[in-house]
């Protein structure tokens, strides 16, 4: 959260639900002069009113409405982690008294954690002693009264228990990264982030007409775009560092707290060289395979099921096949022998042209391949990540 600290968040949020300085610090067993100095102090951080001031109370600006709206599912979102942990109801009294009880050095020293895997190297990455670590991370186990942290051959690191609630308290800090976002844009700034996790063989080229497109628009804002395998990406999608995953839908996803949507169809075709013997023939039959090697992914992937069943049903032999997942790796193989392999239709159209790859004309019994996005089912997007998803579903029409 930066310098946004966590008792000026906490006053702003009760003074937004309250209706005024008053009932706030009353709400908070804070004095009223304390509330306004934290409120104050956060609109100097922010560099924008969050309140105006009248004689009956105050109320949010257009600002402080922005602000408020992601301090609510801030503080939600951290009382649904702790409740969680617990066993408790996140709205119940024993919750509402720990997430009142919470500080900076808590939450500070959770992430950190989380992050560089052991005390030692949190320690050193917030360049604070290990003991000054260790105080604040035993204090937040004995708070919650829950074991978040384990032995491990490293060093001392997150339990299972630690280590979901880190997870999810890193969702809940992504709000108030968003919010200094939507405040920025709405003072001219364009300093936002859309971070895009992209799934081996989808059309890449589709995420990067998307993201030109906001670029045009808005040239400050930050584009980053990773690759890499499905449990990866999903992970940290659930961690808060991705905003997205582009690529084939898992329909359903393996998470709860994820949702697909479905963009276009892409089904997967046989992918040869260009000057393959097969290439353009009509009239193939499965029999026109089998004097031909294969380049077959990692049995991870679910094109590898797909082509084990395919092998199985049409009597292809498996010798000597070579193993490679990234569209790289397969295209040079390709290129450089008579194999074939199994690519999505717009893999294969990706690398269209004079020395690039061709499909051939023979049907593939498998499950309908449908590429869209996932995104976190409670995600709010800002306004720049939202015209992104716009975007990308618009160049996705004709994919």
């Amino acid at each position: 959260m930066e310098d946004t600290r966590l008792g000026r968040l906490r006053a702003f949020h009760q003074v937004a639900t309250a209706g005024g300085m008053t009932a706030a610090a009353g709400a908070l067993h804070l004095t009223q002069p304390a509330v306004s100095r934290a409120v104050r102090a956060l609109e100097a951080t922010l560099g924008t009113a969050l309140l105006e001031r009248r004689g009956d109370g105050a109320v949010p600006t257009a600002e402080g409405r922005v602000l408020a709206v992601r301090t609510a599912r801030f503080f939600a979102q951290i009382a649904a982690a702790i409740g969680q942990a617990t066993g408790r109801d996140p709205a119940g009294d024993a919750v509402v008294r720990i997430v009142r009880s919470l500080g900076d050095a808590h939450l500070r020293s959770l992430a950190a954690i989380r992050t560089a895997q052991t005390f030692r190297r949190a320690a050193a990455s917030l360049g604070v002693a290990e003991p000054t670590l260790h105080r604040a991370a035993r204090d937040l186990e004995h708070l919650l009264g829950v074991a978040l942290y384990r032995r491990t051959r490293d060093g001392i690191g997150l339990s299972p228990a630690g280590s979901e609630l880190a997870r999810r308290l890193a969702l809940a800090a992504a709000e108030i990264r968003a919010a200094r976002e939507e405040l920025d844009l709405r003072r001219g700034s364009a300093a936002a982030t859309v971070a895009i996790g992209v799934l081996a063989l989808a059309p890449a080229r589709l995420v990067a007409r998307a993201g030109e497109a906001v670029l045009h628009r808005r040239p400050g804002v930050r584009v980053t775009i990773r690759e890499a395998p499905y449990a990866a990406l999903a992970a940290s999608l659930r961690g808060g560092d991705l905003d997205l995953v582009f690529g084939a839908l898992r329909a359903p996803p393996p998470f709860d707290d994820l949702v697909e949507e479905p963009l276009f169809e892409d089904p997967y075709r046989i992918a040869c060289r260009r000057g393959h013997p097969l290439a353009g023939r009509p009239g193939l039959t499965p029999a026109d395979l089998r004097p031909y090697g294969w380049v077959v992914p990692t049995a991870s992937l679910p094109r590898r099921a797909v082509i084990d069943r395919m092998a199985a049903e049409w009597e292809l032999p498996r010798r000597g096949a070579i193993e490679a997942d990234s569209l790289g790796g397969i295209v040079a193989v390709l290129a450089e022998s008579d194999r074939l392999s199994l690519l999505p239709r717009a893999g294969v159209a990706s690398e269209d042209g004079p020395g690039g790859l061709a499909s051939l004309d023979l049907p593939i019994p498998h499950p309908r391949r449908v590429v869209g996005l996932t995104t976190r089912a409670d995600w709010l997007p800002t306004a720049v990540q939202a015209e992104f998803l716009d975007r990308l579903r618009a160049v996705s029409q004709n994919a």
